[in-house]
């Protein structure tokens, strides 16, 4: 992994850094379980004390928080100074890079939140903006940042979702919020219920043979990042004895929580 320059560090923002990150932390946020196999992430750009761009990671996971806040702010994104949750990606995947279309915006200064981990991203975002001659910042809300993304870290670095379980949704197909997948036992099979881009529960069957290891596997390649089981359901107690898996109690009173190698398709 890249390691970000100290000199990069925001250990203490100010109150107004704090304020502008804070929108984007809550932009990030109102995206969790409906964005896998990409990240929830957040972006306001502010110029002159006013946010002129925001825009968070779409449905699907694209298009991108920053080139849906630099669409809104168009011309006056030059000059302006862009908050975002995490790294800018700095790769040709299914869009064109983010940190080239900051660049080219004529964006002075970036504070983001975390440097993404994936490895085609982890540092090379924020080296091509500063580069290009933009200030960069980095640890506003990293802590807010972390719990909202802590699915896709668990992904990138192990290739399985982040399990969490909790009580029986009333309904079988109720994928709670802010996860990707709902995941119990059928009467013949276990069954996912994933959360499609379209904003809909879909449900689909896994072969209840299947070991552990090979179930988390399949959830790591389908590209799912948080995954709820009902702590009822015997497939919790299953999953429980997985060597890389990563299992914590959910509360819907609380407030979210933060194999073969999977990559985003970000």
């Amino acid at each position: 992994m890249t390691l970000t320059p100290p000199q990069d560090r925001q250990s203490c923002p100010d109150a107004d850094h704090a304020r502008w990150m804070g929108e984007a932390i809550a932009l990030a946020r109102s995206m969790q379980g409906k964005v896998w196999p990409n990240p929830p992430v957040g972006c306001v750009i502010v110029r002159e004390g006013e946010i002129v761009g925001r825009g968070c990671t779409q449905f699907g996971g694209r298009p991108h928080a920053e080139r849906m806040a630099l669409d809104q702010a168009g011309e006056r994104a030059r000059d302006a100074a862009l908050y975002v949750t995490l790294e800018p990606c700095c790769h040709w995947g299914k869009t064109p890079p983010c940190a080239d279309a900051i660049i080219r915006a004529g964006v002075r200064a970036v504070h983001a939140s975390l440097q993404d981990p994936d490895p085609r991203v982890d540092g090379n975002g924020f080296r091509k903006l500063r580069e290009a001659g933009i200030r960069v910042g980095i640890g506003l809300a990293e802590n807010e940042a972390s719990q909202i993304m802590a699915g896709f870290f668990h992904r990138i670095a192990t290739g399985h979702p982040l399990l969490r379980v909790g009580a029986r949704p009333q309904a079988a197909h109720v994928i709670p919020e802010g996860f990707d997948a709902l995941m119990h036992s059928g009467w013949d099979c276990i069954e996912v219920v994933i959360r499609t881009p379209q904003g809909e529960a879909s449900g689909e069957p896994l072969d209840s043979r299947s070991t552990k290891d090979e179930l988390l596997d399949e959830l790591g390649r389908r590209g799912l990042t948080s995954v709820y089981v009902p702590i009822d359901d015997p497939l919790s107690w299953k999953l429980r004895t997985a060597p890389s898996t990563t299992i914590a109690s959910f509360s819907a009173t609380h407030q979210r929580a933060g194999a073969p190698h999977t990559e985003s398709a970000r």
